[in-house]
């Protein structure tokens, strides 16, 4: 019996050895796992970033697109379109063209 024990104590520090190089295996596994997601995650927040950009950019576009269409409805735009393009004028009022050549 003597001689079991002794072989089991001899294996000890072997088994140790091997426990603690597979433990710092997983944990450099663990490490490199870890880090390649927060480079993915840093990719994604970035990415979040600018769309969050592009859609306050495409909201002030649609804002300015609404200002013009209410211009663009409106009776002074009307007007100034029916005067310069359609040479009309409101009742009462007398047009003068000058047919001066310069």
């Amino acid at each position: 019996m003597k001689k079991d024990t002794n072989a089991i104590k001899k294996r000890r520090p072997f088994d140790k050895t091997i426990v603690l190089f597979f433990m710092v295996l997983f944990f450099i596994a663990v490490s490199v796992g870890i880090a390649s997601q927060l480079k993915v995650y840093g990719q994604y927040k970035q990415e979040a970033e600018e769309i969050l950009i592009q859609i306050q950019q495409e909201q002030e576009k649609n804002a300015e697109y609404l200002r013009e269409k209410e211009y663009y409805n409106s009776d002074d735009y009307i007007e100034k379109v029916a005067r310069q393009q359609l040479g009309l004028v409101m009742p009462n009022e007398v047009l003068y063209v000058n047919n001066a050549k310069k």
